[in-house]
């Protein structure tokens, strides 16, 4: 009976993980959005008469409703990460960084401490952590995808005898999607990736160099 428990919670906080993992990689985005809705209507609203009316005072709270959820949302999510690196740090005598956590605002991220050569591995749903020495970090690198899309270039070939020009087009690439992806010594889950920016990418790769080369 407590194995069975045991094992219910354990998957209770795996979907717990799960789920306020994709809705932090979603907040950003949205609070951004409704900032700029709320921003956009409300000003729509201050200098044109034409747009003041029931439903854009109605976006307009929405608007801010959900920048306000969203926005506090992030903030719990970095106290509580920020808490949990805080008592990994006074149960360890550690001094890991709080202020550069790779995977955030996920709630599992890695912490590092580069004076001790220590790793934390958080997960701050559950305020469990464990605890990996640098050499635990094998490499790491940055990828992206190339992506393709057909753009206009400008004016190709006249039509006939019309005079008027077809528009040309060419295939473009770009990079995009990128992820810093490590290397770790761990069996099961050898390959751990963080989607980022591609600036995010290139920072935390040097960042990582600095620690582990320190």
């Amino acid at each position: 009976m407590i194995e069975r428990e045991s094992k219910e919670r354990i998957m209770a906080n795996v979907f717990k993980t799960l789920g306020i993992t994709i809705l932090s990689s979603l907040a950003i985005p949205v609070a951004g959005l409704s900032g700029l809705g709320a921003v956009g209507s409300g000003l729509g609203w201050i200098f044109f008469k034409s747009n003041r009316t029931t439903g854009v005072a109605e976006f307009f709270l929405v608007s801010i409703a959900i920048f306000a959820l969203t926005f506090l949302f992030l903030v719990k999510l970095q106290k509580n990460a920020k808490e949990l690196v805080q008592k990994v740090n006074q149960e360890n005598q550690l001094d890991l960084d709080a202020s550069n956590l790779l995977g955030y605002p996920s709630p599992v991220f890695l912490s590092f401490d580069s004076r001790n050569r220590k790793i934390a591995v958080c997960n701050s749903v559950d305020g469990s952590y464990r605890l990996e020495d640098l050499s635990y970090l094998i490499q790491w690198r940055v990828e992206w995808r190339i992506k393709t899309s057909t753009e206009a270039t400008g004016l190709g070939n006249q039509i006939n005898a019309t005079g008027i020009r077809a528009p040309s087009f060419e295939q473009v690439e770009r990079r995009a999607d990128f992820c810093l992806v490590l290397t770790v010594k761990d069996v099961s889950n050898p390959i751990m990736k963080f989607f980022m920016s591609e600036r995010a990418c290139n920072e935390w790769h040097a960042r990582l160099t600095a620690i582990c080369n320190g």
